[in-house]
């Protein structure tokens, strides 16, 4: 469904045990069981976006799975907090040693205000049964001048567009809510965020079916034989594959 009011696109109806899913299964299940020397560089890199906002020393991570961004904060000796629901996440995050976990979902967590000077939101507001509250609660929760950092699928993609019906992501199941730079834009303003920037990235033709689930191949398209390039150009456009999102707390 489209909102004819502010464009943003969800699942309705939902399936009415989708956050007791998240719990069992889902991404938070999902992960790496260990990290290549390029995904540890980029979690420095992603860290040193925070490293300007650095005040109080502690960093939030809602959605943290199985706890691999968090862990390298750890490492650069910030205080680590984590909101999770998933139960094969909570044990990686207990076992990583993270700082502070709380076990209450993203919409309901409760944090001192102006707790931490960052949060990374790392795609999971599209899994989320109300974004605003999660939103909401994580503004509350940075101090004035925090950061926010935040990424997901982009639903205006190029990608969504060539794969219509059958983007990997438009399924119904666990994506409940479908951001494009506009309608993510729009969310955050009205929650208390600014400065917000926006990139994309990515080009991806990969397609899915979830009932039954399979993976389904690639359209035939002119596109097909560039993907290279485009992915590299598509970066440069709000048509990649995935945004990803920078705001401050108001102060």
């Amino acid at each position: 469904m489209r909102c004819q009011k502010c464009g943003l696109v969800f699942v309705n109806p939902r399936l009415g045990s989708h956050q007791a899913l998240q719990r069992t299964s889902g991404t938070g299940a999902m992960g790496e069981t260990e990290l290549t020397r390029g995904q540890r560089r980029r979690f420095q890199k992603e860290l040193k976006v925070f490293a300007p906002y650095r005040e109080l020393n502690r960093i939030l991570e809602v959605g943290a799975g199985r706890g691999w961004f968090l862990e390298q904060a750890a490492r650069a000796g910030w205080e680590t907090w984590a909101v999770e629901i998933n139960s094969d996440a909570l044990a990686h995050l207990r076992r990583k040693g993270i700082s502070h976990i709380l076990t209450e979902p993203a919409e309901a967590f409760d944090l001192p205000s102006g707790l931490v000077d960052g949060a990374r939101v790392w795609d999971v507001i599209e899994h989320l049964e109300s974004p605003r509250s999660a939103l909401e609660r994580i503004h509350a929760a940075l101090r004035p001048g925090g950061i926010l950092r935040l990424s997901t699928t982009n639903f205006a993609s190029l990608s969504r567009l060539i794969n219509g019906p059958e983007w990997v992501y438009l399924n119904g199941a666990d994506h409940i809510h479908l951001f494009e730079p506009r309608t993510i834009s729009m969310l955050l303003s009205s929650t208390g965020f600014s400065d917000i920037r926006i990139r994309t990235r990515s080009f991806n033709l990969r397609r899915k079916l979830y009932h039954p689930p399979r993976d389904l191949a690639a359209p035939t398209t002119w596109l097909r034989p560039f993907r290279k390039i485009i992915d590299e150009l598509i970066r440069f456009s709000w048509y990649g594959h995935q945004m990803i999102v920078t705001a401050v707390r108001s102060r």
